[in-house]
């Protein structure tokens, strides 16, 4: 896989001249927050939207951890970090984000005894650098409500030809690759793996919809049918669930359980 061929010198690197930084394998599981219960989870949102959720699966592609923290407005870069990556997990998961109940992915991560500062989410069904991936990696659906009035909704987003950045400068082609916008990245942390110990990724819901205006969803085709997001870079609801799906603070959450 191109994952692991890119980042193994990257941990091997990790390895020369620092202490304890031995590889290890682990565990590395995905799960919704604590108090979620599956379907009928329900929240505020800080627009005063109710909401409820039947339903919200993510495809996680893999999971990374840094020994960096990059520099605010610091050089442009590809779709790797600079720094030190000193965890990986590669091996794919769709998660259903509202069981607190840890899911295990397919296959152990692997990385060095290095602290880790930032963590990246990789969603992707694939190729992190693919020009095209049809894979639905957030499928939601469920109700909202305020002031009087309640109405279903659903959203299926991929990540691909739909939203394909513009080439800006025709010189720098690769200034804004598809790929960072399937890059979740930094997310703070704080852990070292260890051998035989474990990864857990919580995704919270709540600041995935905390600015979408859900008035603003286009009307359905028929009474009773769900408002639909757009699978594209158009409308207030749907540009404000993208950007919470690929916010770095607060949907995202590493930890190292024992």
């Amino acid at each position: 896989m191109i994952r692991l061929v890119l980042l193994l010198p990257l941990l091997l690197a990790g390895c020369t001249g620092t202490t304890g930084s031995e590889i290890v394998t682990f565990d590395a599981y995905a799960a919704g927050p604590e108090d979620a219960a599956g379907p009928g989870y329900t929240f505020t949102t800080s627009r005063g939207y109710t909401v409820s959720l039947d339903r919200l699966r993510l495809q996680i592609g893999g999971l990374y951890l840094n020994r960096s923290v990059p520099i605010s407005g610091g050089q442009e870069r590809s779709c790797y970090l600079p720094g030190i990556y000193v965890a990986e997990v590669t091996e794919g998961l769709l998660v259903d984000a509202l069981q607190p109940r840890p899911q295990r992915f397919p296959a152990r991560g692997s990385g060095t005894r290095d602290r880790a500062l930032t963590g990246e989410v990789w969603l992707t069904g694939g190729r992190i650098d693919a020009l095209s991936d049809p894979t639905v990696l957030l499928d939601t659906a469920g109700t909202v409500s305020r002031d009087g009035e309640t109405f279903p909704f659903e959203a299926q987003f991929t990540i691909s030809d739909n939203r394909r950045p513009a080439v800006v400068d025709p010189a720098r082609p690769g200034a804004s690759p598809l790929c960072l916008l399937r890059i979740v990245s930094p997310i703070p942390t704080d852990l070292t793996p260890s051998q035989d110990g474990s990864l857990l990724l919580r995704i919270d819901p709540r600041p995935l919809f905390a600015n979408v205006d859900f008035e603003q969803l286009p009307l359905p085709p028929s009474p009773g049918a769900p408002r639909r997001f757009l699978d594209r870079e158009e409308g207030q609801p749907s540009v404000a669930l993208f950007a919470g799906l690929r916010s770095a603070l607060g949907v995202y959450r590493f930890s190292s359980p024992p």
